[in-house]
């Protein structure tokens, strides 16, 4: 680690074991279980990646290995599947999160799941959270069993969500539509996140409430590669209503509002197309670890120490940015 700066890493994952049993007992056309072969750790398989059981020990070690000194937890599996069992397991996460930030003071901090689809209970979850140190924000899916988080009908949980200052973490799951013959994860994932970013968008959120904080991973998606794209509603007749039509900007304008994470954003021309469009005080560090033996936080550690920039900027990548946001 050539910085030797601690890092707070806003994307990262932990499944409970008992989560992972839950969701292959309850979606068995999803999720199927088995046990790594060398760490003898429980896998689940969900859209065709391998979740492992969180290990605390090991997740210490890896963060020490990787100059990392604060996790924020997640497990956004959850916003594929919002039925009758989604209050249980976003429950279920959040008071597991917690006691790992319990247990080990200072490295972890928790991103809220919520039962999107059941809003009195989201409110219910989001106030029992309301004054514990546990809690740093919240995380959405991308899509939540089919709804975007611009939808209007999720404008309740925003507004507790800009009257707690909590920011949002928008994670990429499997889009409602599948299509082609590589796995969602690789490509589909990060154009989800982009499609749920435009919504936002949209929607107007930004205008709603000025100091909303939301966190698009993976560099932003395609965002800001696409960002001019998003004003082809206002440049061209006869589109129809609900894109950036009504907005006081045109909807490029707002892109910049959002913060972007790291993971996986070891490519040069990302990462500077990136720090173009939202500028280095929005961009925060992510590595999305979580796979058992991953490369990803040592190959964005390696990138990031070979990128020109001032002390200034690295440590307000590494973790100044974080710090500010953050509950």
């Amino acid at each position: 680690m050539a910085t030797g700066m601690d890092r707070i890493d806003v994307h990262s994952h932990g499944f409970p074991e008992s989560y992972l049993r839950s969701i292959s007992s309850r979606y068995p056309q999803k999720a199927s279980l088995c046990v790594h072969e060398q760490t003898g750790s429980l896998l689940a398989y969900w859209a065709k990646s391998p979740l492992p059981a969180f290990d605390l020990e090991r997740r210490v070690d890896e963060m020490d290995r990787d100059g990392v000194a604060t996790e924020l937890l997640s497990a956004p599996t959850i916003y594929s599947h919002m039925d009758d069992g989604s209050v249980e397991h976003c429950r279920l996460l959040n008071d597991f999160q917690a006691e790992v930030a319990r247990a080990a003071p200072g490295r972890f901090r928790s991103l809220l799941h919520l039962p999107v689809n059941d809003i009195p209970a989201s409110l219910a979850e989001l106030a029992r959270w309301r004054d514990r140190p546990e809690a740093a924000g919240v995380v959405f899916g991308s899509n939540m069993g089919g709804v975007y988080p611009g939808d209007p009908s999720l404008l309740r949980i925003w507004e507790a969500i800009n009257k707690l200052d909590l920011p949002v973490l928008v994670h990429p799951v499997p889009p409602p539509a599948m299509f082609g013959p590589v796995m969602p994860t690789i490509l589909l994932f990060p154009l989800d996140s982009t499609t749920a970013a435009a919504s936002i968008l949209y929607y107007g959120l930004f205008e709603r409430f000025p100091g909303l904080k939301v966190i698009i991973p993976h560099l932003g998606g395609t965002l800001p590669f696409l960002q001019k794209r998003l004003d082809m509603a206002i440049d061209i007749e006869g589109f129809p209503a609900g894109h950036g039509q009504d907005l006081p900007k045109r909807p490029s304008a707002y892109v910049h509002n959002f913060y972007l994470d790291t993971a996986q954003g070891f490519h040069r021309a990302a990462f500077d197309c990136a720090c173009s469009v939202c500028g280095i005080d929005h961009i925060l560090y992510g590595s999305d670890h979580f796979f058992l033996n991953s490369t990803w936080r040592a190959r964005l550690n390696a990138f990031l120490d070979t990128v020109p920039m001032t002390t200034r900027d690295r440590a307000a990548i590494l973790r100044g940015n974080a710090e500010r946001i953050l509950r």
